[in-house]
């Protein structure tokens, strides 16, 4: 398992009233992979190479966004990790210690 951290919305009520637009919303960034189930997205730089792993995975839960980061971020994951509190309305991320983190 890798590094694992939660983006955590700004309105937990709006972010769960919305949640499956958000979900087909990051489905859209230019890193998105595939979808596994309902509320399982992965992200992934099309450019690795074809037996490598999947960089992260995003959970999109009740209250936050579990994101697991499986291997080393390319630059086009960084960046949507990076526009994804934009995309959910306002967020901020926090590690498994609760500290502030940041793509």
């Amino acid at each position: 398992m890798g590094y694992e951290y939660d983006a955590l919305p700004d309105d937990p009520d709006d972010y769960l009233r919305r949640r499956a637009e958000l979900i087909d919303a990051a489905a859209a960034l230019p890193s998105f992979s595939r979808r596994a189930g309902a509320c399982e997205l992965w992200l992934s730089d099309p450019a690795r190479a074809a037996d490598g792993w999947e960089q992260a995975q995003l959970v999109f839960g009740e209250r936050s966004v579990r994101v697991t980061c499986m291997s080393a971020l390319s630059a086009m994951v960084r960046a949507d990790l990076r526009a994804l509190p934009a995309l959910l309305g306002g967020a901020r991320y926090v590690d498994d210690d609760g500290e502030p983190a940041a793509f």
